[in-house]
């Protein structure tokens, strides 16, 4: 008896984006863009596009996450509102990159997310009803206050949690929400260690000056 994750489809969540990235002919890709194709996927699927930027490393760039930051905890209060859809103000929903930048993301991200997806299926739990939905949405309008934060070596963790309990919400998996919430405190977590070490480090310098 073979007990292997099925492997991911065609269509699969990166397969989606794969194929929003390669029929998307405007030279930006924006949140709007994002909004028309997303049919019933709603918070999970843009959760996910949010978040994929911030979780892929490159050089640090000041205010970089902060309008996606606050794109990911609008969609939190949403959801802990019980919202079904997703609705954004304008200002956001204008918000965009150059459609090869995007096509790179998504190829950069394609196997993370594919490796993802064979462990991913429905798994009714607490966390996947309305209620758990809104305990979810509180979780989110934290994270994505502190993925707003300038704290170095602070955005990829979050932003990882975030992918997967955004992969969660796409498949209705109770125990991805679980661990996407567990590794999102871990991440507050580090990003508390970070901060504290930071201004250690700071005092000390002062001490010897």
């Amino acid at each position: 008896m073979n007990d292997a994750p099925p492997a991911a489809s065609d269509s699969g969540t990166a397969a989606a984006l794969r194929r929003l990235a390669v029929t998307h002919a405007a030279p930006r890709f924006s949140v709007d863009d994002l909004l028309g194709a997303l049919g019933e996927q709603g918070f999970g699927l843009l959760l996910l596009v949010l978040a994929l930027p911030n979780a892929v490393p490159g050089p640090p760039i000041p205010g970089f996450s902060v309008p996606f930051a606050l794109g990911i905890a609008a969609l939190g209060v949403q959801l802990a509102l019980g919202f079904h859809a997703p609705r954004l103000p304008q200002w956001m929903r204008r918000l965009s990159m150059q459609r090869q930048r995007f096509h790179h993301l998504v190829e950069r991200t394609a196997p993370f997310l594919l490796w993802m997806e064979r462990w991913l299926r429905p798994r009714p739990s607490g966390l996947t009803d309305d209620f758990g939905e809104r305990l979810v949405g509180l979780a989110l309008i934290g994270l994505g206050a502190l993925l707003a934060l300038p704290i170095p070596f602070g955005n990829t963790p979050i932003a990882l949690s975030i992918i997967i309990v955004a992969l969660g919400l796409l498949e209705g998996d109770g125990f991805a929400l679980l661990v996407g919430l567990v590794a999102g405190f871990a991440a507050a977590l580090w990003n508390a260690v970070i901060v504290v070490a930071g201004a250690e480090l700071v005092e000390l310098i002062r001490h010897f000056h």
